[in-house]
C-alpha cells in the first residue's frame, strides 16, 4: 500500500508550565540543555518565550513526567481546554493543581481511569502510555494491524499499545534509542515528551497530501487522519478513510479524476479540481463541499449511500445523484461569486436549492428540488426543468425565465421578479409580481387526483362579489389567523427555513406550523382568517402523499375545513388577492403530527461498509437549539464501554456519529436489534427521553417474480427520448417497471407505492446488498415533500438515468410499500446491459476481479 507524503509545514510553539513547578521565563538556552541530544528542540521552545523553566536556569530535560504533567503538556501543546462535567476520581481532589488538566483529557478522551476508580496523577508516565495518549490526541483508532512494529524489543510493547506506536513510528512521530529499542515501560522524561509532543504537532499541522495516482487505504480497516488532506493528481482513489480537518481536490487534478469511496469528511471539502467526469464519491459522508475551479466545468457524483449536507458553488459544475441510497446532496446554493453565462447542472432529489449568482443558466434534466429560491439580486437568470423535473416550491425574488416541461407545484413571484416568464404555468402561482391571469386551472399533481368538489383557486375578479371596493382596496394581508379542534392546537411562527420564531399569528409572519399531537384522532380542524373587507381568500390543501384540492371564502366566509387524520401532516395555501387585483400575498400552514421518538430517528451505516460499524442516527425531527444526547451501551461497542455522544443541533435534520474517536471506540450493534438511549432537550425541557428500538433486520425478498416486468428502453427509444428533451445530458438508460397484481406474490395484493435502487458489480464476487428495515425508514424533514417512495401506477412507472459515461452492471432492487408506506419486501433482478439498450455514448464496464 502506497504511503502518502506529508507535506512540510511550520511548527507551532506552545506554552508548557506544569502550573506551580514553573518560574519566570528565561531567554538564552537552559544551562542544563546545552550539550543536550534535545538541545535544538529545547532551545527552540525555549527561545520561543512560551516554555519556561525552574528558578535556577534549569528545565531537568531528563526528569521523569507523571501523568499529571504529561496532561498538562498535551493539553496546553493541543490548546485542549474543556474539562469532563462528570470527572470525579477517588485520589484527585478538584483543589489538586492536576485536576483540571486531568478533567481535560478525560474530555478530550486520550485519558482514562486506572481501573480502581483514581485517576493517578503523580504516577509516572511510560513511554507506551504516553504513545497512546499522543495517538488519541490525534484521533487515531491505534488499529494494532497498522503496520509490524520494528524495535528490537518489540516483545515487550504491551498488546494494548502496540496499534498506537505502529502508527506513530510509521509516521517518526516516535522513535527508538541508539540500539533500536523503544522501551516501553520506562518512563518518559521531559526532554522526551517535549520532542514527542513536537513531532506530533507538527504531524497534526501538517496537510497528509496524495500527489501520485493510485489507491490508498484499506478495504478492511478504517483509516483516520486527524488533519487535513490535499489530492494534487488525476487518477487518486481514497478508500475507508475518517479526515478529521478539511479535504481540498487541488486544482493540479486538472481535468482528472478523483474517487472517495466509504470516505468521512468532518471538515470541509474543496473542489478546485476536475473534470467532466470526476470527482466521484461512493458511501460516504461530506458535510459541506466549496466548489471552486479556475476554469471548466467540474462534474460530481454522489453514489450510494452517500450524503453531502452542504454545497456551495462558485463556478461551474454538474451535481449528480447516481442510484443514492441515502439523502445525496441536501442543501445547495448557488453563490454570487458564480461568473455571468455559468452553467450549472442538477440530476437528483435536492431539498433546498438557493440562487443568488446573476445571469447563470441552471439545468435538471430529472429529479425534483423541494425548494428552489431565486434571491433578490439574482436576476436573469435562465432555469430549464426537462419533462422529468419538477419543483414542489419555486420562490422567485428576482426576475428568472423558466423554460422546459418540468413541473412547479407552487410559485411566489415577489414583486422584485415582476416580469418572470413560465414556458409550462405551476398549477398554483401566487404573490405581488405575478401576472394577472397566470395561475394554471384544473391542475393534478403527480402521485394522486383531485377529491370530488375541489377547485383550482385561480385569480380573482378585482372586488368582493358585486360590491365595488371603497377601502382598503390594495391590502392582499391576512388580518387574523387561528386555528380550531376538538384538542388544543397552536400556530407556530416559521421562517423560511422552517426555524421556529414564535407562537400565535404575527402580520409580518407568512409561515406558520400546527403540532398534531400524537393521540390525535381522525377529525375536521377549521381555520379561520379575516382580510380586509373587499379582498379574496383562496387555499390549497395538499396532503403528504401529493394530493391536491382547492378551495375559496365567498360571500363573507371567514373559515374553512380540512381533514387530518392521525400520523400524517398537511400544508395548507393562504392566497390573499387585494380587491384592484395588483396585490397579492401567500400564507403557509404546515400541520404536522408530532414523532415519537422512534418515528422520528434511524439508524444508518454513514457509507464506512459493512466491515466497519460506522452508524450515524438521523432525524429530520428537531428544532433549532435542540441538545440531544445519546447512549450507546456497553455490550454494543468495541471497547466494552459505554459511548454517550452530546450535540447541539442548529437545523429540524441532523446526524449522530456514534463514536468515541478519542478512545477509539465504536458502535458495533451484538445483534439485529438492540437500542441507544436518546434525551433531547428543548429550552431547558425534557421532550424526548428514551430508548429507540432499532431493528437491522433484512427487508423480505420476494423469490416468486411472477408478475413483475422489468423492461430497459431500447437505444432508439432512447434517442427519441433525448429528441424531445431539453437536457444537455444525454440518456443512458431508461427503465419501465410494471407489476400486474393479479398474477403477482400474493403478499403484493396491497402494494401501493414503488422505490427503486441499484448497485453496481463492480467486481466479479460483488454480492448483492441486504437491506433493513432501518435502511428504507423515512424521517425526513416534515415541512419537505415526499420523493421516494412514489406512487405505483397501474400503467407502469418509468425511471430515466441520464449523464453515465460508464456502465457496470447492476443489481437492482425494486421495492413495492403498503398504504401506509410500510415495505412489503423486494424483488432482486440482474441488470445486464447491451448495446442496443444504453445510450450512444455510454461505454460498458467489464466487472474487475478483485485483487
Amino acid at each position: 500500500m502506497r504511503k502518502a507524503r506529508i507535506a512540510t509545514a511550520s511548527l507551532l510553539t506552545f506554552a508548557l508550565t506544569f502550573g506551580s513547578m514553573l518560574s519566570a521565563a528565561f531567554g538564552a538556552v537552559p544551562k542544563d540543555a546545552e550539550k543536550h541530544w534535545a538541545s535544538a528542540t529545547l532551545t527552540k521552545w525555549t527561545e520561543s518565550g512560551l516554555l519556561k523553566g525552574y528558578e535556577d536556569g534549569t528545565v531537568k530535560p531528563d526528569a521523569a513526567v507523571t501523568r499529571g504533567e504529561f496532561a498538562a503538556l498535551l493539553n496546553r501543546a493541543f490548546e485542549l481546554k474543556e474539562e469532563a462535567a462528570d470527572a470525579a476520581f477517588a485520589d484527585l481532589p478538584k483543589s489538586n493543581w492536576a485536576y483540571h488538566d486531568i478533567a481535560v483529557a478525560l474530555k478530550a478522551g486520550y485519558i482514562q481511569g486506572n481501573g480502581n476508580g483514581g485517576a493517578a496523577p503523580n504516577a509516572k508516565t511510560t513511554r507506551e502510555e504516553a504513545a497512546v495518549m499522543v495517538a488519541k490526541a490525534l484521533q487515531w483508532k491505534g488499529d494494532a494491524g497498522a503496520d509490524p512494529i520494528s524495535f528490537k524489543d518489540a516483545a515487550q510493547i504491551s498488546e494494548w499499545s502496540q496499534g498506537a506506536i505502529s502508527e506513530l513510528a510509521a509516521a517518526n512521530v516516535v522513535k527508538g534509542d541508539m540500539q533500536g529499542n523503544f522501551r516501553p515501560k520506562a518512563s518518559i522524561t521531559r526532554a522526551e515528551a517535549v520532542v514527542l509532543l513536537d513531532a506530533a504537532l507538527g504531524l497534526k499541522n501538517a496537510a497528509k497530501v496524495f500527489d501520485q495516482a493510485g489507491e490508498y487505504g484499506s478495504d478492511d480497516r478504517t483509516q483516520t487522519i486527524a488533519g487535513d488532506v490535499v489530492i494534487s493528481a488525476s487518477g487518486v482513489t481514497l478508500t475507508n478513510m475518517v479526515i478529521a480537518g478539511n479535504l481540498t481536490i487541488a486544482k493540479e487534478v486538472g481535468d482528472g479524476d478523483v474517487t472517495l469511496k466509504k470516505v468521512t469528511v468532518k471538515g470541509t471539502t474543496n473542489v478546485n479540481g476536475g473534470g467532466a467526469n470526476s470527482v466521484h464519491v461512493e458511501d460516504s459522508v461530506l458535510l459541506r463541499i466549496i466548489v471552486d475551479k479556475p476554469s471548466g466545468t467540474v462534474r460530481i457524483v454522489a453514489i450510494s449511500a452517500t450524503t453531502v449536507q452542504d454545497v456551495i458553488v462558485n463556478s461551474a459544475v454538474k451535481l449528480e445523484e447516481s442510484n443514492t441510497t441515502d439523502s445525496g446532496f441536501t442543501n445547495v446554493e448557488l453563490s454570487k461569486a458564480l461568473p455571468k453565462d455559468s452553467g450549472v447542472e442538477l440530476v437528483g432529489q435536492f431539498e433546498d436549492v438557493r440562487v443568488l449568482a446573476a445571469n447563470i443558466q441552471i439545468n435538471v434534466p430529472s429529479g425534483s428540488i423541494g425548494n428552489l429560491s431565486v434571491a433578490e439580486g439574482a436576476d436573469n437568470s435562465t432555469i430549464n426543468l426537462s419533462k422529468e423535473a419538477q419543483v414542489l416550491k419555486l420562490v422567485l425574488d428576482s426576475v428568472a425565465k423558466l423554460i422546459g416541461e418540468g413541473k412547479i407545484e407552487n410559485a411566489t413571484v415577489n414583486e422584485g421578479a415582476k416580469g418572470s416568464s413560465f414556458e409550462t404555468k405551476p398549477n398554483a402561482v401566487d404573490g405581488s409580481g405575478k401576472d394577472t391571469g397566470s395561475t394554471p386551472t384544473g391542475s393534478t399533481s403527480p402521485g394522486g387526483s383531485n377529491p370530488p368538489g375541489t377547485t383550482d383557486p385561480g385569480t380573482p375578479s378585482p372586488g368582493n362579489g358585486n360590491n365595488e371596493c371603497t377601502e382598503n382596496c390594495a391590502d392582499a394581508t391576512l388580518h387574523s389567523l387561528s386555528v380550531a379542534s376538538s384538542v388544543y392546537m397552536e400556530l407556530e411562527q416559521r421562517d423560511g427555513g422552517n426555524l421556529l420564531l414564535g407562537t400565535g399569528y404575527s402580520p409580518d409572519v407568512m409561515s406558520y406550523s400546527v403540532a398534531i399531537p400524537a393521540d390525535f384522532t381522525e377529525s375536521d380542524v377549521t381555520l379561520s382568517v379575516s382580510s380586509a373587507v373587499y379582498s379574496s381568500v383562496r387555499y390549497t390543501v395538499q396532503t403528504d402523499d401529493g394530493n391536491y384540492s382547492w378551495g375559496s371564502l365567498e360571500n363573507g366566509a371567514t373559515e374553512f375545513s380540512v381533514r387530518l387524520q392521525p400520523h400524517h401532516d398537511l400544508h395548507v395555501y393562504l392566497y390573499v388577492y387585494s380587491a384592484d387585483g395588483v396585490r397579492s400575498k401567500q400564507y403557509q400552514v404546515h400541520f404536522y403530527y408530532e414523532r415519537s421518538l422512534q418515528e422520528a430517528f434511524r439508524l444508518r451505516n454513514a457509507g464506512n461498509g459493512p466491515e466497519v460499524t460506522v452508524y450515524q442516527l438521523e432525524t429530520g425531527s428537531l428544532e433549532k437549539g435542540d441538545r440531544v444526547t445519546i447512549t450507546v451501551p456497553a455490550a454494543d461497542t468495541t471497547l466494552g464501554s459505554e459511548i454517550s455522544v452530546t450535540e447541539t443541533v442548529y437545523y429540524p435534520n441532523a446526524s449522530f456519529n456514534l463514536d468515541d474517536w478519542g478512545r477509539g471506540n465504536h458502535f458495533s450493534p451484538s445483534s439485529l436489534q438492540g437500542a441507544l438511549h436518546v434525551v433531547v432537550e428543548r429550552a431547558g425541557q425534557t421532550v424526548m427521553d428514551g430508548d429507540y428500538q432499532y431493528d437491522l433486520t433484512p427487508i423480505t425478498v420476494i423469490e416468486n417474480q411472477a408478475g413483475l416486468s422489468v423492461e430497459l428502453l431500447t437505444k432508439e427509444e432512447l434517442l427519441e427520448e433525448d429528441a424531445t428533451s431539453n437536457s444537455e445530458s444525454r440518456h443512458s438508460f431508461q427503465l419501465r417497471i410494471n407489476l400486474n397484481k393479479e398474477t403477482a406474490d400474493p403478499s403484493l395484493r396491497n402494494a401501493q407505492y414503488i422505490e427503486i435502487k441499484s448497485t453496481d458489480k463492480y467486481y466479479t464476487d460483488t454480492q448483492p446488498r441486504l437491506w433493513t428495515k432501518e435502511d428504507l425508514k423515512n424521517v425526513q424533514n416534515q415541512f419537505t415533500g415526499m420523493f421516494w417512495p412514489i406512487k405505483l401506477y397501474e400503467g407502469g412507472n418509468e425511471h430515466g438515468f441520464l449523464g453515465y459515461k460508464e456502465l457496470y452492471n447492476q443489481y437492482l432492487y425494486v421495492f413495492y410499500y403498503d398504504a401506509q408506506k410500510n415495505p412489503i419486501g423486494y424483488f432482486l433482478y440482474d441488470l445486464n446491459f447491451d448495446y442496443d439498450h444504453v445510450g450512444k455514448d455510454v461505454k460498458l464496464m467489464p466487472s474487475k476481479t478483485r485483487e
